[in-house]
């Protein structure tokens, strides 16, 4: 908690001579007044330019109330409040502390009244800021556990429906089954069971990004992304595509392991949903702000705004034929670089032979150095 002389506080009161006694408590104290306003809009206005670290707000006043403003505060650019008001109602005051506020003082208040508000507000703030973390949290865990449930009964179902099939034909019948049906039975429940085994791979990985601290270290990304392309062999040896890389690559931040993965996501998209042959470029540059862009371009019919929109959602997958899966990846993908500092995008036009460009970004080695 910042010591008082340390604290910058707002004052939104839309009477002057009330606004100007609370300035001088708040003087008084020792706190130093960065602001007024005299409506809720100029109040959500000055504490995005200012920001304060504790505001008088008065509940009562034209265009926008208090508890509307402190609503709106609470939501987007969170401050402790102090509700301000004529009127002791328990009404207002359950109003005041659903909308956010910290604490509330009956007007006129002494200047002891307003330091112990202030002081309670400021800790019952970084309570409400907690719980609203763990909330968040446990939102996406419970969106995670909706979506895995989703996947286990709609992805795994397939895969695992043929190979029990077939395996219940091959031990009813193995003995009378020719050699070449017997050979392509066979084939059938291990194309299945590795299907399986890729599907709950990837489940685990996607909770384990989530669950696992890695530290960020500088990448030799020519080698993640040579990995990526042996670990894609028979996809190669299957497509044929034409892959163009960068000469160099600018130096970034990340954790090995887990950027070969969205390396090997990203490929793999561009070879199969590409053109006929695929055409892949690879690329990078370094953007302003200590970021740098990787990203991968390919051949083939792109992807509507709506297809685009759906595609870093975790669990979802397009209707279209050229991107069937268990869609996973691209949820894998956006986890990773998300929790490694980063952004994922695209851009595309569902124009044939347009393609798309997918592109995630990483903090440069540049900005560990100049932080």
């Amino acid at each position: 908690m910042k010591l008082q002389k340390d604290i910058r506080a707002l004052i939104v009161e839309d009477d002057t001579l009330v606004g100007e006694m609370i300035q001088g408590l708040l003087e008084e104290i020792g706190y130093t007044v960065i602001g007024k306003a005299s409506d809720g809009f100029q109040a959500i206005e000055l504490t995005k330019s200012l920001q304060p670290d504790v505001i008088l707000m008065d509940i009562e006043m034209p265009e926008m109330d208090g508890i509307e403003a402190t609503r709106h505060i609470y939501e987007n650019c969170p401050v402790p409040v102090v509700m301000v008001t004529a009127h002791e109602m328990s009404e207002l005051v359950k109003q005041a502390s659903v909308a956010g506020a910290g604490a509330y003082l009956i007007k006129p208040p002494n200047a002891r009244e307003m330091e112990r508000a202030i002081t309670v507000a400021i800790a019952r703030f970084e309570d409400m800021v907690e719980l609203r973390h763990l909330n968040n949290e446990l939102q996406v865990q419970n969106e995670d556990l909706d979506a895995f449930a989703h996947t286990v009964a709609h992805d795994l179902q397939s895969p695992l429906g043929v190979l029990v099939g077939y395996a219940e034909i091959l031990e009813q019948d193995y003995k009378v089954l020719p050699p070449e049906e017997l050979e392509t039975y066979l084939h059938t429940v291990a194309q299945s069971g590795r299907k399986i085994s890729n599907i709950i791979d990837a489940l685990l990985l996607l909770a384990g990004v989530r669950r696992q601290k890695v530290a960020l270290k500088p990448l030799d990304m020519a080698t993640i992304v040579a990995d990526a392309q042996r670990r894609l062999a028979s996809l190669l040896q299957e497509y044929q595509p034409e892959i163009i890389l960068p000469q160099s690559w600018p130096e970034a931040l990340g954790y090995g392991p887990w950027v070969e993965e969205v390396w090997v996501n990203y490929l793999s998209n561009a070879i199969k949903h590409g053109g006929h042959p695929p055409w892949v470029e690879v690329g990078a540059i370094t953007e302003p702000e200590g970021m740098v862009r990787f990203w991968v371009s390919d051949n083939g019919p792109g992807l509507t705004p709506q297809e685009q929109s759906r595609l870093f959602t975790p669990f979802t997958r397009l209707e279209q034929v050229r991107t069937k899966g268990y869609g996973l990846g691209l949820s894998i993908v956006r986890r990773i670089v998300e929790k490694l500092g980063g952004q994922v995008g695209v851009a595309s036009e569902a124009v044939p032979g347009q393609g798309s460009i997918f592109s995630f970004t990483l903090p440069s080695v540049q900005s560990q150095q100049q932080s």
